[in-house]
């Protein structure tokens, strides 16, 4: 597998700047290029104010910032590229230049660097046309803000070596970004329906059907989101929407070309004027055709691009989600508002455009699936994968239910030795999700809550049961429901990402997937209490001293690669912890003012930490099965109490939560 370190951009402008600072901001040197050296002063200025922006901010501090921006090296000469590993290209649209450009980089480069391009307007095969080696070419599509947003679309040309694709999207995963791969086609993915979303919003202006201040707010009713067309056009640039859609109409026909307003928008040099109420053509504000008409021009279009082989549902979801921040991606927007609804929206909107009703999701009206949990395999080593990163991973309904059939599947397979579990991101799992408990509590539905955990426990149970080994590598944030899903495997790996807590306490309930339960067996019943009173924190360092983990090890570029790693070395009992133990051996949920941990005890919801102190008592007493009855035979309770509603609205409010003891 290719080294990637050394980053070269070329183009110094918003974007290019922009792509440099990303790079630079995970501690790798970049040279970045432009025609003038004033252009690359710019470019340079424009990464150091960002940066100075973020330690104003304390997200950096100066020293970070000295040493962020001694990494960067600008230049007018090519040759400075020579040593570079990926050089991504972010000059102007122009297609002979770029071709041009790709040519001479290819006389430079070293012969296993990758040459990438941030084009949004041409095909990647037509940019590497021409060039000696196209294998090596591919497009690399970035969001903005390049530097802070996590989308980029990976996308292969004809001739693009897979290998070094699936070494790019490593690459890109290991540094922090999102990225999904998507076939060479105009528009790629996410603004191949985001573009007509905001051009069916001035159409919808245009004939009458709603004021613009009227679109943007069902449109931020209907998506769930913070911005209408209007108010996304002026941000991102109205004339940037206008040339996008021109674009894609002269790929795709005239559903994509820009409406007239728009056009005229774009000419007066006018932001539109989000708090307009005039409506055009002697028309009113109709809710249920800016409605249907928003919905059919996004989700109809991403079904027909599915349809098309462009991008997998799946892929497309998580790259608006991530890209454009919409809560719900097209797909599990369309099965919550319904498929055969949608559908009969969408041909009453691609009718009148003669395009055809796309065969993806309107075949059939069933629900599209979604695979936010994943079973690969790779020799006799299974993977059970999380594909959830800009959500953390959380487990709710769906993804526990797909986390059970993908190990399934696993393992009934007689050639699999080994199943790792482990999530994408940030997050190995992050906890539950959080929502659903709230809605559950405001429908007044909490047995729904308790069937879920129940059904949580019996996965768990599999996972435990199995006569494959089975390892959590817990590479990143594994809170609650993430930390009693990896204590359900037999061995657990960490790196030097690994967070690891259970911060149910504070929040007004208990761990309730078994982590009141294994985490004693593990390590010992007053260890065991002090992490889940306490929710404290623990690096992988930490957690491997007090035996939760088995190992430590590098973040890898490749999960595949965790086949290659030896387990059975388990570290549970091998440091003294006596002196913790004693401390909370007795400790029932009750101290006083002179305990050592008095201010983070206080902190937590009273009958939580009685609760899950007596829990741990009772259950040290009985079999593991019986003890993770307890468990669940307390959530009904808990969960009817103020304090479980004043702690886990905090954590969706981020407010600092006050119990009562109620």
């Amino acid at each position: 597998m290719r080294k990637i370190e050394n980053i070269g951009v070329v183009g110094a402008g918003t974007m290019g700047s922009a792509i440099a600072q990303h790079f630079l901001m995970k501690g790798l040197p970049v040279t970045l290029l432009d025609q003038s050296a004033e252009s690359t002063e710019r470019g340079r200025q424009t990464i150091a104010d960002s940066l100075g922006e973020a330690m104003k901010r304390r997200i950096i501090s100066e020293e970070q910032f000295e040493n962020i921006m001694s990494n960067l090296t600008c230049s007018t000469d090519q040759s400075a590229l020579k040593d570079t590993d990926l050089v991504v290209e972010a000059i102007f649209e122009d297609l002979q230049v770029k071709q041009d450009l790709f040519r001479n980089l290819e006389n430079i480069l070293r012969p296993n660097c990758i040459i990438a391009s941030n084009t949004s307007s041409f095909l990647i095969g037509d940019i590497a046309q021409g060039a000696r080696h196209p294998e090596r070419i591919v497009g690399v599509h970035y969001f903005y803000h390049a530097a802070k947003n996590k989308l980029v679309e990976v996308i292969p040309g004809p001739l693009t070596d897979e290998n070094l694709v699936e070494e790019l999207v490593n690459f890109y995963a290991y540094h922090g970004k999102i990225p999904i791969i998507v076939r060479d086609a105009p528009g790629f993915a996410i603004n191949r329906f985001f573009v007509p979303w905001l051009n069916e919003g001035a159409r919808l202006l245009e004939e009458g059907f709603g004021s613009i201040k009227f679109i943007d707010e069902v449109a931020r009713r209907v998506f769930g989101i913070g911005m209408g067309p209007f108010a996304l056009m002026n941000a991102t640039g109205v004339p940037i929407a206008m040339h996008a859609a021109d674009g894609l109409a002269g790929k795709l026909g005239d559903f994509y070309r820009p409406s007239h307003i728009l056009c005229d928008q774009v000419a007066s040099g006018n932001l539109w004027d989000e708090a307009d109420t005039t409506l055009l053509n002697n028309g009113e504000n109709n809710e249920n055709v800016v409605t249907s008409r928003l919905i059919a021009s996004s989700l109809g279009i991403a079904a027909q691009m599915v349809g098309e082989g462009v991008i997998d549902a799946t892929s497309n979801d998580l790259g608006t989600r991530a890209g454009l921040r919409w809560p719900k991606g097209p797909f599990e927007l369309m099965n919550m508002i319904g498929v055969e609804k949608v559908g009969a929206m969408v041909k009453d909107l691609f009718s009148k455009w003669q395009m055809p009703m796309p065969e993806f999701a309107f075949g059939s009206n069933d629900p599209v699936e979604l695979e936010w949990v994943q079973a690969k395999i790779r020799g006799d080593t299974g993977f059970v994968i999380f594909s959830l990163p800009d959500r953390m991973n959380a487990l709710g309904e769906l993804v526990v239910s797909q986390l059970d059939k993908s190990f399934r599947e696993l393992d009934r397979n007689p050639d699999i030795k080994t199943i790792y579990i482990l999530g994408q991101g940030k997050a190995f799992v992050a906890g539950a999700d959080i929502k659903f408990f709230l809605d559950g509590i405001a429908a007044n539905h909490i047995d729904r809550i308790q069937k879920f955990t129940e059904f949580g426990q019996e996965v768990l149970a599999r996972i435990q049961n199995s006569d494959k080994t089975t390892c959590a590598f817990v590479d990143g944030l594994t809170l609650g429901g993430g930390l009693e899903l990896a204590l359900a495997c037999d061995e657990r790996i960490g790196t030097k990402n690994t967070v690891i807590a259970f911060p149910e306490t504070g929040i007004g309930i208990y761990p309730g997937l078994g982590g009141t339960q294994r985490t004693g067996r593990l390590i010992g019943k007053g260890l065991a209490k002090f992490l889940v009173a306490t929710g404290q924190f623990l690096n992988a360092e930490k957690a491997y001293e007090y035996g939760l983990i088995d190992q430590v090890i590098d973040p890898l570029y490749d999960m595949y690669d965790l086949s290659d790693i030896t387990l059975g070395d388990k570290q549970a009992g091998k440091t003294d912890q006596s002196e913790t133990e004693a401390l909370f051996a007795d400790f029932d949920g009750t101290f006083t003012a002179d305990h050592p941990y008095v201010k983070v005890l206080s902190r937590k919801a009273p009958i939580a930490l009685r609760t899950a102190m007596k829990l741990m008592d009772d259950g040290a007493e009985v079999s593991l099965e019986e003890g993770l009855k307890m468990e669940l035979a307390g959530l009904q309770e808990i969960f009817a109490t103020a304090d479980a509603l004043q702690g886990l609205t905090s954590v969706v409010k981020g407010f600092k939560p006050e119990f009562t003891g109620a």
